[in-house]
């Protein structure tokens, strides 16, 4: 009897991993055609000021986004090089302050 069960619930799992991989496939082939197309321009139905009009700028905003964030992290170094006792210091008491209310959240 838990044979035809787990036979029943086995086929059903197949069913359903087939459907998904027909769906991914699906997604997959509409995201590739969309890929390369443009949006509709600003001001027209359905469009946002603040969405990219093609796949090229938003690569363009992320390559942006990433240098600026490497100089960010640029000059926090340098930071740490000309002040390195008081990073310590600042290090040290933002991990005694998790610390402390962690140790809190595990008392109630």
């Amino acid at each position: 009897m838990t044979e035809k069960i787990h036979e029943k619930e086995l086929d059903a799992l197949k069913a359903d991993i087939a459907r998904l991989r027909d769906e991914i496939t699906s997604l997959a082939a509409s995201a590739k055609a969309n890929a390369g197309a443009k949006t509709a321009a600003p001001g027209e139905e359905g469009q946002d000021h603040g969405e990219f009009s093609t796949f090229a700028d938003l690569l363009h905003k992320l390559a942006t986004s990433r240098v600026q964030g490497e100089k960010v992290v640029k000059g926090l170094a340098d930071e740490v090089e000309q002040h390195p006792l008081v990073s310590v210091l600042a290090a040290f008491g933002f991990g005694y302050l998790v610390a402390k209310l962690w140790h809190q959240g595990d008392k109630q």
